[in-house]
């Protein structure tokens, strides 16, 4: 059996380097570029953050929609993020566990929906301001 020539080996390790460096940055430029979309259909909502996350519901289906200010904690269960946004699971005393997508640079104010089935998102745009103006979109959906 002839022997793998060296710099074949290293030539082929060096490129599987390279190539999971480069996933790597595609995924975090993914998650810091990448908006959190809320569409608001006649309906139905759906929220969703890249591949991430995605969740759809019916308005019928909100047990209840506030707008949290800058007083709404959480602690960090399993989460991911850095620089510009977190998301993941949370747990805080009056929503329990419950699914947040943030942004770093907005800790001022934040949109919960309360699922009659318990589940419970809680998210924000980029600035307050953004924040606010969705909040006042979907109040002006919901029956």
């Amino acid at each position: 059996m002839k022997k793998p020539n060296p710099q074949n080996v290293i030539s082929w390790v060096l490129g599987v380097i390279v190539a999971f460096i480069l996933i790597a940055f595609s995924v975090v430029m993914a998650i810091v570029f990448a908006p959190v979309d809320l569409t608001l259909d006649e309906d139905s909502y759906t929220l969703s953050f890249f591949i991430f996350h995605k969740e759809s519901a019916d308005y019928s289906d909100l047990e209840e929609v506030a707008l949290l200010g800058s007083d709404y904690e959480s602690k960090r269960i399993h989460s991911f993020g850095g620089i510009s946004k977190a998301f993941g699971t949370y747990e805080n005393e009056d929503y329990g566990r419950h699914f947040r997508l943030t942004f770093a640079e907005n800790n001022y104010n934040y949109i919960l929906l309360k699922r009659k089935d318990g589940s419970v998102t809680v998210f924000n745009q980029k600035t307050a301001s953004g924040t606010a103006a969705l909040y006042e979109s979907l109040l002006k959906k919901l029956p």
